[in-house]
């Protein structure tokens, strides 16, 4: 019951985006997940995602 209430509240304050284009450590990345081998050697991302309106 808690976790049904806690996940209308993250429904309310959050919307899904489609994602169009995504930046991680300054190489544009294919689809919408970082892969493991990008995060290998480093424990900092910088991350940039580019969105699209519906």
């Amino acid at each position: 019951m808690e976790d049904d209430v806690q996940f209308d509240s993250i429904k309310n304050n959050y919307k899904e985006m489609k994602v169009s284009k995504m930046i991680v450590n300054g190489k544009e990345q294919e689809g919408n997940i970082i892969s493991a081998e990008v995060t290998k050697d480093s424990q900092q991302l910088n991350v940039t995602v580019y969105t699209q309106n519906k």
